[in-house]
C-alpha cells in the first residue's frame, strides 16, 4: 500500500469514528474508478461545524501538523485547510462542504467503496465529471478533461441528453445559483457543448 493511501485510511478511520461524515474526491476518486496515475494529492470533503473544530484537532494532533486558527477560519468560510503528516511529511487537503444545495445533495450520493481491504467514502463519478468540468472552465485544464473522458469510458456510456438531465435536476433558481461561487459551468450550454466534444474525442477503451 502506497504512503497516500496509508494517510487516507488512517484519515478516513478516523473521522469516520468520530461521526464526521467526508468523501474522498479528486486524483485519488479519478484512480478508483479508472486508470490510476502518479498522485501525491489527497483532497477529502468533510462536513463541519464550528463546534468542531477542537475535535477535529485532538483526532490529528498527535501525528499531524494542523494549524488550530487555520482550520477554524476554514470551517467558519466553508473553505479548504490542510494537515500534514509528520512522519511521511504527505499533505491532506481538507474541503469544508459548503451548504449550497448542489454541494448538500451531492453528499448523500457519495460511494463507500472497499480499496486494498479498507472502506472509505469517495465521491460518486457523476459529481466528479461536473466537478472536474467546473474546474477545466478556470484552469483550462487539459489533464481535468483527460480526466473526464477516461471517467466516462470506464464508468458509464453518459450522453449529452442525460447530462443536461442533471443540469435540469440541479438548477432551480439563477437567483441563488444553488449558492455555487458561479453557475457551475457543467450546467450550463458552454458546460454541455465541452461534454459533448470530450463525448466524441477519441475512442478510449472500455474498462469495468
Amino acid at each position: 500500500m502506497s504512503e497516500e493511501l496509508e494517510i487516507l485510511k488512517t484519515v478516513g478511520q478516523r473521522l469516520a469514528s468520530a461521526g464526521i461524515a467526508y468523501m474522498a474526491t479528486g486524483s485519488i476518486a479519478v484512480n478508483y474508478y479508472t486508470v490510476p496515475r502518479m498522485t501525491r494529492d489527497i483532497d477529502v470533503v468533510v462536513a463541519l461545524s464550528l463546534e468542531d473544530t477542537d475535535r477535529l484537532c485532538a483526532l490529528f494532533q498527535d501525528d499531524f501538523y494542523i494549524d488550530r486558527e487555520a482550520a477554524r477560519q476554514a470551517i467558519a468560510g466553508k473553505g479548504t485547510f490542510n494537515i500534514i503528516h509528520k512522519g511521511c511529511v504527505v499533505k491532506v487537503d481538507f474541503i469544508v462542504r459548503k451548504d449550497s444545495e448542489y454541494r448538500l445533495a451531492e453528499f448523500p450520493r457519495r460511494r463507500r467503496v472497499s480499496v486494498e481491504g479498507f472502506d472509505l467514502f469517495i465521491t460518486a463519478p457523476e459529481d466528479l465529471i461536473i466537478s472536474k468540468l467546473d474546474w477545466a472552465r478556470d484552469s483550462r485544464s487539459e489533464i481535468q478533461l483527460t480526466d473526464v473522458r477516461n471517467l466516462l469510458a470506464r464508468v458509464k456510456a453518459l450522453t449529452p441528453e442525460e447530462f443536461a438531465g442533471w443540469r435540469s435536476q440541479f438548477v432551480t433558481s439563477k437567483a441563488d445559483r444553488m449558492g455555487i461561487r458561479h453557475p457551475l459551468m457543467a450546467f450550463t450550454e458552454q458546460g454541455i457543448a465541452m461534454l459533448s466534444s470530450v463525448l466524441h474525442h477519441s475512442a478510449l477503451p472500455k474498462g469495468r
